[in-house]
């Protein structure tokens, strides 16, 4: 993407003053040189040497530590044949992901889960709706489900039904109905939709379903069961 058309995505998804954030003060200002009072979402460390990794209004960027490089795309990790911006999502997220309280979750689970993964999502999300219709399937194999309330800005009202089963006397059912296609009755109360959906934005999320696993990987948006606990099956048994 050229700098252009990336300054011109970046200043359509919204521009803001940019907030502090842990790093170098060489990364943070070459970040405001280039794309001036846009968003900085979150920067950390790379694994790649003498760099940094950053989220600017949901897009993933590295950043020397000298502030004299910034780059955006693929970074590939010859030897690993990786993409390095992989490998630092994954580290980003799975801190992120520890920082989540147990009880801003709708979590779906077996007895006895084999695997758990963390799934942002939608209520007007349509591949949403087709993964949870197949949640007891999900559940069957031994996959716990962790959702975390993601309503995107291209779903007008999207935020109003999130906080409509946030707000219910039971979500999960709430959550149910809602991706049934049912309408939950409109409810206000102290709500933390704001702050998940910040929270995903600052993990370069973009789109729902966003499939994660613990370690912070994402495994993809919708995957059907029997292909997603295959996946985690898979992930277990690779060497670390």
């Amino acid at each position: 993407m050229s700098k252009s058309l990336l300054l011109a995505v970046l200043l359509l998804l919204g521009s803001v003053c940019a907030h502090a954030v842990d790093a170098p003060a060489p990364v943070t200002e070459a970040l405001q040189k280039v794309l001036p009072n846009t968003k900085i979402d979150s920067v950390a460390p790379s694994s790649m040497p003498g760099f940094y990794v950053a989220i600017v209004a949901g897009h993933v960027l590295h950043v020397s530590a000298d502030g004299k490089y910034l780059i955006e795309g693929l970074i590939l990790d010859v030897p690993n044949r990786a993409d390095i911006k992989d490998a630092d999502l994954a580290v980003m997220r799975k801190e992120a992901l520890a920082k989540i309280p147990k009880e801003r979750l709708l979590v779906f689970a077996p007895p006895h889960p084999k695997h758990k993964v963390v799934v942002f999502t939608d209520v007007d999300c349509p591949y949403c709706r087709q993964f949870h219709k197949q949640i007891a399937d999900y559940n069957r194999l031994g996959i716990e489900v962790d959702y975390v309330l993601f309503p995107l800005n291209i779903h007008p009202g999207a935020d109003k039904k999130a906080e409509a089963v946030w707000c219910a006397s039971d979500r999960n059912s709430a959550y149910t109905s809602a991706m049934n296609g049912q309408t939950v009755p409109q409810k206000t109360c102290d709500n933390p939709i704001k702050e998940l959906v910040s929270g995903a934005l600052a993990m370069g999320l973009s789109g729902t379903p966003a499939i994660l696993t613990e370690d912070g990987s994402q495994v993809g948006g919708y995957v059907a069961p029997a292909d997603l606990a295959q996946r985690l099956d898979g992930a277990n048994k690779a060497p670390n």
